[in-house]
């Protein structure tokens, strides 16, 4: 009989430990109030790069892709703290996503590009205990098109944070 309880005990154990373990890394789900704010913006025509620009993350490199324009920007609080950033590089169309707060939040990135109707539906960085969360998408998007990155506070898309343009 003792060796039952010692066996129902552990399952239990092991149970609860799981729930524990799912709870500490769910996605972010929460939104910023009030919602964060751009605290750099830059972009560049790729024709003339390679090109660095800084930032308080980790920097942004574009490299040469004729015709495209490459942007970054990174999102801060009210005081100016960086909270996450955002990068879409011309060359190989590359959508870079930074959430540098483990804060719970994460913001959205919504991408689409001019003609085909083509959309990408929705991305984030992947919420986790982590320091540092980072998504890298490739999404072979034509040359020469026109694209939008639209942030959203919320995976809904109705709390819009900004707008960003760019070309591939």
């Amino acid at each position: 009989m003792k060796m039952r309880n010692r066996v129902i005990a552990s399952l239990v154990a092991v149970a609860s430990a799981a729930v524990a373990v799912s709870t500490v890394t769910t996605v972010p789900a929460s939104a910023y109030s009030p919602d964060p704010r751009v605290i750099q913006r830059d972009s560049a025509l790729t024709v003339y790069c390679p090109c660095r620009f800084n930032d308080d993350i980790d920097g942004t490199y574009f490299q040469k892709d004729d015709g495209g324009v490459g942007s970054k920007v990174v999102f801060g609080n009210q005081s100016g703290y960086a909270l996450a950033k955002v990068e879409f590089h011309p060359y190989d169309e590359v959508l870079w996503m930074y959430d540098v707060a483990n804060d719970d939040d994460g913001l959205y990135y919504k991408v689409s590009y001019e003609g085909d109707g083509g959309r990408y539906g929705l991305y984030m960085p992947p919420g986790s205990s982590d320091i540092w969360d980072v998504k890298k998408v490739n999404l072979d998007i034509p040359e020469g098109r026109s694209v939008t990155i639209t942030v959203y506070d919320d995976r809904g898309m109705t709390d819009w944070v900004s707008t960003i343009k760019a070309t591939a």
